[in-house]
């Protein structure tokens, strides 16, 4: 493995974003779609990087797959800690 392998983690808010750009896109989508857009997002974004990388795809999906995760999570979580804060 090299570390170029995992540099689609650093896509994280651009995940992050784009699920943010489906919200105000698609305002009738139901949140329970958000994390499954993500991991998708991440899985795309990870994929195109191992293109211009020339990585491995297999590596770049579960890497795209973890971004995804990790990008939806931290969204639930800065949702609750806005919720709190109000």
């Amino acid at each position: 493995m090299d570390i170029r392998d995992f540099v689609g983690i650093g896509g994280v808010p651009l995940a992050q974003a784009l699920v943010a750009l489906v919200k105000t896109s698609f305002p009738g989508l139901s949140a329970r779609y958000y994390p499954s857009v993500s991991v998708v997002f991440g899985v795309v974004v990870n994929l195109a990087l191992a293109y211009l990388l020339e990585s491995d795809y297999r590596i770049a999906v579960v890497v795209g797959v973890v971004t995804g995760l990790v990008a939806s999570g931290l969204f639930d979580y800065a949702k609750q800690k806005e919720q709190n804060t109000a």
